[in-house]
């Protein structure tokens, strides 16, 4: 580092963006820290004898985020090198080490939470740290989310030392790249273990292919790999069966069989886990480091005998390198979806069954999200016993905005509960609760409510700045309520609102929807309406739930945005 181009807290005078420095791909692991431990910085360093750099840097102070460097003197993560352990600090500036640590004045360092990031020889290179500005009390399970990144930023520099000491040949780089292309879109362990056969098969030319993870329970290698019988459970393998795989699990080291006879030899008491379609002649197998831990094997067999050179092993190695990171991210997605989906239903909460009326509902998150956003149904009895109808859309398709629609859900629910009262009021003071807490959220919402009589019920509601609901009468009419639309919510508290009216006769059906489901990339919205209210006409005499079902067709996976559906029928 050059200490003469100015005071060590001051790096306006250097370039930005270094890119010998700043690496996407490990911002990318950065973002995914700040987004999981809601902080306003996270970094992947790598500590010199003189310096630390930053490849992955997000949330630094103008300058700094440019430079992606800094003296030993600004450093903390120094010492989670120096001690190849996770450093917790709640407060640095209660702490005698770090007190007069550069980082705090020049970078607002308060609160620091790392964890070591090893290197491609297995030494402690760097770390994976979350940073506040204010003092913090940092979790096991902070920690946990860590050091599971710092594992994937791992992963990515062995893989990248694999991939520098095969650039031998373009042959190389071209399996190379097929392997990740291959990998790349594998959501789903069934997923990677199709990707990995196809690509090995393509690529090396294997005749079949095993992937098997440990289950911990049951202490065995669990097949989720393609070869597997089509019909009945995957077979396993117990741990402690002397075998290839389970030898390759032991010792963290891949294991080479050129021929049947070297495998006979080495393990004369041990069968494929998955029988083989053609006689085996050369293998490998291979552990898949994740995080520091080993959670499986990969297996490949050829049908002829074969010598590994050390270009083709190091072919191999990189393969099970991508294989690990996609089992990482198949994993670590699973547990994200879990708790989503938790959390969504948990906000979204359940339908009411009020006499005389049918409900059903749908909430369908983005293809880009988590899982959850900021998309919300509501359906609840007020203290008249009228059934009061919300949907809503909080802008974002993250847990961030969960968090908000759960706020605005909540207080909606209080101010839409008094019976007798009409829509607009509830809005009105969910806008002034907005305003007065200072929640900054935004949002599009509309409130209808439902009376309880024996004949044909009465409609009344609010709408600010949602898209219109549409009634389906007993005839298949469909009429789009587009009475007039007041503000979005949080615009402007002091602007009136507006409630509106309509008959349900028996039979009639009522929807309401966000935007998600008629808006697109180079579509109107009027023209998305309108296609639903075509839809909604021709499909709705069936049941709700069907309904809901054929009106959501064609929507997964191609949309942007959140989707929520919210229907009732007068019997």
């Amino acid at each position: 580092m050059d200490s003469e181009a100015g005071p060590a807290g001051d790096p306006s005078d250097d370039p930005a963006d270094d890119p010998a420095v700043a690496d996407a791909d490990l911002d990318r692991l950065a973002t995914l820290v700040r987004t999981m431990l809601d902080v306003p910085t996270a970094l992947v360093t790598l500590v010199g004898p003189d310096e630390q750099v930053f490849p992955g840097a997000v949330g630094l102070p103008g300058a700094w985020q440019q430079r992606r460097r800094t003296p030993l003197s600004h450093s903390f993560c120094q010492y989670v090198r120096a001690s190849a352990q996770p450093l917790v600090v709640r407060d640095a500036r209660e702490v005698e080490v770090l007190a007069g640590n550069g980082a705090i004045a020049d970078l607002g360092v308060v609160a620091y939470c790392g964890v070591p990031l090893v290197g491609p020889d297995g030494d402690v290179v760097g770390a994976v740290c979350a940073i506040d500005g204010r003092p913090r009390d940092w979790t096991d399970t902070d920690v946990e989310v860590l050091t599971q990144i710092a594992g994937l930023a791992a992963s990515e520099l062995r893989l990248r030392a694999a991939i520098a000491g095969a650039r031998r040949t373009s042959e190389q780089n071209r399996l190379l790249l097929r392997f990740a292309e291959a990998l790349a879109d594998a959501a789903t362990l069934p997923d990677v273990a199709a990707a990995v056969t196809a690509a090995a098969a393509d690529a090396l030319g294997t005749s079949w292919t095993c992937l098997a993870l440990v289950d911990p329970a049951g202490r065995r290698l669990q097949v989720v790999a393609a070869g597997a019988p089509a019909d009945g459970d995957l077979p396993s393998l117990p741990l402690g069966v002397d075998s290839p795989p389970t030898a390759a699990l032991a010792t963290g080291r891949a294991v080479f069989l050129p021929d049947a006879a070297a495998a006979a030899e080495r393990f004369p008491d041990a069968h494929p886990p998955v029988p083989s379609p053609t006689p085996a002649g050369a293998s490998a197998h291979l552990p898949l480091p994740v995080a520091g831990s080993v959670p499986g094997t990969l297996s490949l067999v050829w049908a002829q005998p074969r010598q590994f050179s050390a270009v083709e092993q190091g072919l191999v190695l990189a393969l099970a390198r991508y294989t690990a990171q996609a089992v990482s991210r198949a994993a670590l997605l699973a547990r994200q979806e879990s708790v989503a989906t938790t959390l969504q239903r948990a906000l979204l909460g359940e339908l009411p069954s009020p006499p005389g009326l049918e409900l059903a509902a749908r909430y369908l998150p983005s293809s880009a999200g988590a899982q959850v956003g900021g998309d919300w149904w509501d359906a609840f009895d007020d203290s008249d016993g009228a059934t009061v109808l919300v949907i809503g859309d909080v802008s974002g398709h993250d847990v961030r905005a969960a968090a908000t629609m759960g706020q605005l859900r909540a207080m909606l629910r209080g101010f839409a509960f008094e019976g007798g009262e009409p829509p607009s009021l509830a809005l009105s003071r969910l806008d002034a609760a907005v305003s007065g807490l200072r929640t900054g959220a935004l949002a599009t919402v509309a409130v209808a409510r439902v009376d309880r009589s024996d004949g044909d019920r009465e409609l009344s509601w609010s709408n600010a700045g949602h898209p219109p609901p549409l009634l389906r009468s007993p005839d298949g009419r469909v009429e789009v309520l587009t009475a007039a639309t007041d503000l979005l919510v949080g615009l402007d508290p002091q602007r009136p609102r507006h409630s509106h009216r309509a008959r349900l006769e028996p039979g009639s059906t009522l929807l309401l929807y966000t935007d998600g489901l008629v808006e697109r990339r180079r579509t109107d919205l009027d023209e998305g309406i309108g296609r639903l209210a075509a839809a909604f006409a021709e499909a709705g005499d069936r049941p709700l739930d069907a309904l809901l079902d054929r009106l959501l067709e064609g929507v997964p996976g191609s949309t942007d945005d959140d989707v929520a559906l919210l229907a009732v029928r007068v019997r």
